[in-house]
């Protein structure tokens, strides 16, 4: 405890008073006659006695009342946050960080978050006077908005300019940048960071140092803590289950949806739109910390992109509310096909002719090529290599390029492959590792079987018998599969025949036998023609340039050659329009301007090219929160504080940092003990009597 009037305190000897006056007293005496000894001898052992204790107990009192008013009038205090009154004059520094993140647009009590902490700004300006500069800084993106002195009458606009964003919070990155970039004199230094805290800050170097130089002012951090979400369901995630995508098929979303809040949520629709349109709604009850998942299914209808949504009524945190996605169904699907010879591709071309069920759906360029040189694949969506040769460096290049682009490979492996595939081949495109060639005589052959019979390629194939349907092998390539290489088909020997693997981006289907019938009988079973058929949609749905990302990320939007002299823009959620310069050496967009939640619409002379997503992070839900006791610990001992929400900020600010306040204490304790002083001092005759009697 201290005193804010310490002067005050020489005071103390007026508690003297009562004694001197007491010993005063006994220097008087009064004669009494009385009409015998008797009662004299009665009144020494009892009424005496008791007059006397009550005296001393009444100097005691007044001597108690006197100490307490002077200690009140001295202004008492608890020890507080910052060393000393004397220090809390000195000149200050008072910086302020206000989280603009999307996770402060979280209402409570009618007001969102930000605007809270906002409000808190001025009270917290308000309460430091004299030598003191303050300023304010927003976190996304970092961004000094306020640099002044207590009073100044641009505070209140410069703080109400910082806007709500839909970014991810990088707080304890900011603070730690800002405070090393500062060049700070005063003595002392206070930090206030307004946020609801949904990391822990890490132990950075700069705060062990200053932890360990002690001759060094130290910054004094203030944490305000934040309410948490009463009234809030979350879409936490929404995929497709169905890989396999064509109009009249069936598309599955699988969506997840949790109760983040404390309010028991009854009867809460739960809706789909595709292309604008409603086409599924569920409603469901959901429980606090409830999580639960749904399965939409719905025609889409037609081809081309499909833009989707899930959306939920509105509650505190609008962020979460609504779920966009894209879907690339494909109108047109270009094959380019590349083998040894023109006999060699005869029944794989054959077989991909029967699946153009309807004019130009599959566009097939076949090439004739042993050992390309360079392969051209600016206008492909699949490319198909028939027992590939040598593959010059170039060629692999393309390739890789191809793939990167989110372009898909069918591969089909024979005996020139062990021939002239080189090693820089093969490892550039993570094939498998080719072992030996195997080829069975006579009438003897392998089985195939399935090794993922739930495989999007395998699945709900329109076949009465799918064993069947598999062919026999008569000769293959026995293939080493690599880390991550599923295997789709295998032969009865355990030896892969269909396997998938992700290379350089894109995806390739390799198979260890060749469309052969010297190889197979493959190319007349009623298998081949569903398989490629999945096959091809598989890899020609574009997943690349429709696949989403959070906020603020970079999205990469790959570019036709065809399209590459266009006007690009971008129409954002908001239906702002900015203009876009492709990269000329990559054949793509490269998009920051992804600030927003919501569907992003890319177009090329003003038409529709594609669309993306840009999604709320999930480090962003307010139900994301630090622990208080953790937070305090990650951050220097002794010089960090949490202020309760519910406090009431500027009176508990005064008490925090100056020590809370004493002098009520010692008024309410004057008061009683000269209540107690009234009633053992009053004179009461009747007991007078009793004694004398």
């Amino acid at each position: 405890m201290t005193f804010l009037s310490p002067t005050i305190l020489w005071g103390l000897a007026a508690a003297s008073i009562p004694i001197i006056i007491h010993l005063l007293s006994l220097r008087h005496t009064r004669d009494i006659e009385f009409s015998t000894l008797y009662f004299i001898k009665e009144l020494e052992h009892k009424t005496i006695r008791r007059l006397k204790l009550r005296q001393l107990l009444l100097v005691l009192i007044r001597i108690l009342v006197i100490v307490c008013l002077i200690l009140m009038v001295a202004r008492p205090v608890q020890k507080g946050f910052v060393p000393g009154w004397m220090a809390a004059e000195k000149e200050t520094r008072v910086i302020i960080f206000v989280d603009n993140s999307a996770s402060m647009s979280l209402v409570s009590n009618g007001i969102s978050l930000l605007e809270n902490a906002k409000g808190s700004v001025l009270k917290i300006v308000n309460s430091f006077e004299g030598q003191t500069t303050v300023e304010v800084y927003q976190t996304n993106p970092v961004k000094r908005v306020f640099n002044g002195k207590p009073g100044n009458t641009s505070l209140q606009y410069d703080v109400e300019t910082i806007p709500q964003t839909y970014s991810t919070d990088h707080l304890w990155g900011t603070v730690n940048s800002v405070l090393q970039s500062l060049n700070v004199n005063e003595p002392n230094r206070e930090c206030f960071i307004l946020s609801d805290i949904q990391s822990l800050p890490e132990p950075e170097s700069w705060l062990t140092e200053m932890s360990a130089d002690t001759t060094r002012p130290q910054w004094r951090f203030y944490c305000l803590g934040q309410e948490k979400p009463k009234d809030n369901l979350s879409i936490r995630q929404v995929s497709a289950v169905s890989q396999i995508r064509l109009p009249n098929h069936l598309l599955k979303l699988n969506t997840k949806i949790i109760n983040d809040g404390t309010l028991d949520k009854r009867n809460h629709p739960v809706e789909l739109f595709l292309n604008a349109e409603r086409l599924g709604q569920v409603v469901s009850s959901f429980q606090p910390a409830q999580s639960k998942e749904f399965m939409f299914q719905a025609y889409p209808g037609k081809s081309g992109l499909i833009k989707g949504r899930i959306e939920l009524l509105e509650d505190d945190f609008a962020f979460d509310n609504a779920w966009t996605f894209e879907l690339s169904i494909p109108e047109q699907i270009s094959c380019t096909l590349v083998g040894q010879t023109a006999e060699e591709m005869y029944l794989l071309e054959m077989g991909l002719s029967s699946i153009d069920d309807r004019a130009g759906f599959l566009m097939l360029d076949s090439r004739v090529d042993p050992d390309p040189e360079r392969l051209y694949l600016d206008e492909t969506d699949v490319l198909i290599l028939h027992n590939p040769g040598n593959l010059s460096d170039k060629a692999v290049e393309d390739i890789q390029s191809f793939l990167h682009r989110g372009g898909g490979v069918i591969w089909f492996a024979g005996d020139k492959q062990t021939e002239k595939l080189s090693l820089h081949a093969i490892t550039a495109l993570k094939l498998p590792e080719f072992k030996d060639l195997h080829k069975l005589g006579g009438e003897g052959y392998f089985s195939v079987i399935p090794a993922q019979v739930d495989h999007p390629i395998l699945a709900e194939l329109e076949l009465r018998d799918l064993n069947r349907e598999l062919p026999q092998v008569f000769s293959y390539l026995e293939s080493i599969p690599r880390e991550n290489q599923n295997e789709i088909l295998v032969l009865n020997n355990d030896h892969p025949f269909l396997l998938e693997f992700s290379s350089n981006g894109g995806r390739i289907y390799y198979f260890t036998s060749l469309m052969d019938l010297t190889w197979n009988d493959l190319p007349v079973r009623g298998l081949m023609v569903p398989l490629l058929h999945r096959i091809l949609l598989l890899l020609a749905t574009d997943e690349f340039n429709t696949k989403p990302v959070f906020v603020d990320e970079e999205k990469i939007v790959s570019i036709d050659q065809e399209h590459m002299n266009s006007q690009w823009s971008l129409k954002t959620p908001s239906g702002k329009t900015i203009l876009l310069i492709p990269d000329f050496n990559t054949e793509s967009l490269k998009i920051n301007q992804t600030s927003e939640i919501g569907s992003y619409d890319v177009l090329s002379d003003e038409y529709p090219y594609t669309s993306f997503s840009a999604l709320l992070s999930p480090l962003e839900y307010p139900s994301r929160r630090a622990a208080k006791t953790e937070v305090l610990n990650n951050l220097p001992s002794g010089q960090a504080i949490w202020i309760d929400p519910t406090k009431n900020l500027s009176k508990e600010l005064q008490n925090v940092r100056y020590g809370k306040s004493l002098w009520r204490t010692f008024l309410i304790l004057a008061i009683i003990l000269l209540f107690l002083e009234t009633i053992i001092g009053k004179v009461k005759p009747a007991s007078m009597k009793n004694g004398v009697e």
